[in-house]
């Protein structure tokens, strides 16, 4: 009996250390990451681009994501739980919570269909790659989801009991919709669909051939073909969007199966041991989902060409970093 108590206070402890300091580490990583990704996307190399405008909303609503998730955690790591337990306040941070990380993750949605759009052959297709299109769509989106996640106000309730967090649906038929909007909506339809759009931009780019213009006057430097550095750049930026997307997806799975499986347990009686177990596995697996919406400047900086370029040229020009 001793033995086991000293394992729960001892996991409790350790839930209690990684609440206090990883969140508050995410939240400043995070946020920094999102703040350079925008101004680095709102550069004039890159703010032409269309796709920019998926990825820059995409970043906005992360840093909302980051800190409407992620500083209730902070504050549960030195016994402050008041959030979780005001009603008002419980059901507005979720609201916000929901709304930004489908916000996030459907821009990048966009962003891929952005690509497919712009990889095409048809020119009628490339034409609908635009800016006034790209504000539409993120508009809509915002809308949508606005729309969509009222049922939060009714659903939710703080004081919940036997679940991994206080602020939770009131009901198993309440949490059980919640948490397959989470899954479906979150996690699998937008694999779904960036995977086929993945695969018909691949396709496009491979079969798509742009042959460089030669210069008839040997005596003339030769330029550089625009076609082929507007080609080169959509790579780019291609490379940079399905790696992060790919990123983002599988490592968010976890959340929403880990949600699945609360809410259908919840009224399952539970050992302390267990509990506390649960809420450790709780707390990593929020603070992967928050890592993963932490890090988009850090993925674009290795995998983009064009991305670190940007990012080289406004370094110069505010800080003069050689």
């Amino acid at each position: 009996m001793s033995n086991s108590s000293d394992m729960v206070s001892s996991i409790s402890y350790v839930t209690m250390r990684i609440n206090r300091h990883a969140p508050t580490f995410l939240i400043l990583f995070g946020t920094l990451s999102n703040v350079l990704n925008i101004c680095i996307l709102r550069e004039r190399s890159l703010k032409e681009i269309p796709c920019t405008i998926y990825l820059c909303w995409s970043s906005v609503s992360a840093i909302v994501f980051i800190w409407s998730g992620l500083l209730t955690r902070v504050l549960q790591g030195y016994n402050i739980n008041w959030p979780n337990e005001n009603q008002p306040l419980c059901k507005v941070r979720l609201y916000l919570l929901n709304i930004s990380w489908s916000t996030a993750i459907w821009s990048l949605v966009g962003a891929n269909v952005d690509r497919f759009l712009c990889s095409h052959q048809t020119v009628a297709y490339r034409q609908l790659s635009t800016h006034r299109l790209a504000k539409r769509v993120v508009m809509s989106i915002f809308i949508f989801f606005t729309f969509v996640f009222t049922e939060i106000f009714y659903c939710v309730e703080a004081k919940v009991a036997n679940v991994p967090v206080s602020c939770y649906g009131r009901n198993l038929p309440c949490r059980i919709i919640n948490d397959w909007v989470y899954l479906g909506v979150d996690i699998v339809f937008p694999s779904i669909i960036i995977t086929i759009f993945g695969i018909l931009t691949i396709r496009n780019t491979r079969s798509r051939i742009v042959r460089p213009i030669t210069n008839s006057f040997p005596q003339t430097v030769r330029t550089i073909n625009p076609l082929i550095l507007a080609r080169k750049n959509g790579r780019n930026l291609t490379r940079m969007l399905f790696i992060q997307v790919s990123c983002v997806l599988v490592l968010d799975l976890p959340f929403g199966l880990y949600r699945s499986y609360a809410s259908l347990t919840a009224d399952i009686p539970k050992s302390q041991y267990r509990v506390v177990v649960e809420n450790l596995i709780y707390s990593l697996i929020v603070l992967l989902v928050h890592f993963t919406h932490s890090t988009s400047f850090y993925i674009y900086t290795l995998t983009g060409t064009l991305y670190r370029a940007t990012f080289q040229r406004l370094k110069h020009r505010y800080f003069n970093f050689n």
